[in-house]
């Protein structure tokens, strides 16, 4: 993952729709995301330290994460598929957060004429029943930590359990947002902004100082960090780059808030 500062809101020449622009710190690589116009204003409005008499609702939300003991680690652009960006709200909820009736289960299901098995962890957190698919496992400092993934809500949880009390408790959550938000929460709380290195790959732009144009990538194009991205994904990203080239670039080596 790669961390990202907000650059700047910029806006479309051709049809006006709103785009918040992501900057790698140590380089000149940028990310544009468009946005809707009440995400980019309520980005803006903190950006720009304007005061408000009443909570929009960003600050409502940082409000009911901070009630129930929570706390933002980060946000994450994780991905990009069909032009729609994905990202995650990383939560830090604090060991307080017992869990009870924790069972784990193998969950047997046939795909693609295939019988595959699952192994899943069933817990009651508050009034709540939740079935999770287990990602990975590992033990550390006498605990043993599970991540794993709900996927009615989709969201992805941490638990860990004391090696002696066998007692469960959450940690940390993973909750499935769109970048807009997440980021006007992110700059609420000064949280990391952090986007995966397969995302900036795709979408990434590299501008050049003189001229403020995108920089053609000749080498490496339609790699990733071990991973190659497919041309029917290249191809796909031309709207993208069509869409990049009808912003306002003017004064973009400045910073704006």
């Amino acid at each position: 993952m790669i961390e990202m500062i907000v650059d700047s809101i910029r806006v479309s020449m051709m049809n006006y729709q709103r785009v918040v622009i992501l900057k790698e710190e140590m380089t000149d690589r940028y990310l544009p995301i468009w946005i809707g116009s009440a995400e980019a204003d309520a980005i803006a409005v903190k950006l720009q330290g304007v005061a408000i008499s009443r909570p929009l609702t960003h600050d409502l939300l940082n409000s009911i994460v901070d009630a129930l003991g929570a706390t933002v680690n980060s946000i994450i652009v994780s991905d990009l598929k069909n032009d729609t960006f994905f990202a995650k709200i990383v939560l830090n909820v604090g060991q307080r957060h017992s869990v009870s009736e924790v069972r784990e289960y193998i969950d047997t299901r046939v795909e693609d004429g295939v019988e595959r098995e699952y192994k899943m962890i069933s817990l009651l957190w508050g009034v709540n029943d939740y079935q999770l698919e287990v990602i990975r496992e590992w033990q550390e400092s006498g605990r043993r930590f599970v991540r794993a993934l709900e996927q009615k809500y989709n969201f992805v949880a941490e638990l860990s359990c004391d090696g002696e009390e066998l007692v469960w408790s959450i940690g940390e959550l993973e909750i499935d947002s769109r970048p807009s938000d997440a980021i006007a929460l992110a700059v609420r709380v000064e949280a990391p902004i952090y986007v995966e290195e397969v995302v900036l790959d795709k979408a990434g732009i590299v501008l050049d100082k003189e001229t403020g144009k995108p920089v053609s990538e000749e080498k490496g194009e339609g790699k990733t960090a071990g991973k190659k991205v497919s041309e029917e994904e290249i191809k796909g990203m031309s709207a993208f780059r069509d869409f990049f080239d009808t912003l306002d670039l003017d004064d973009f080596d400045k910073r704006k808030s």
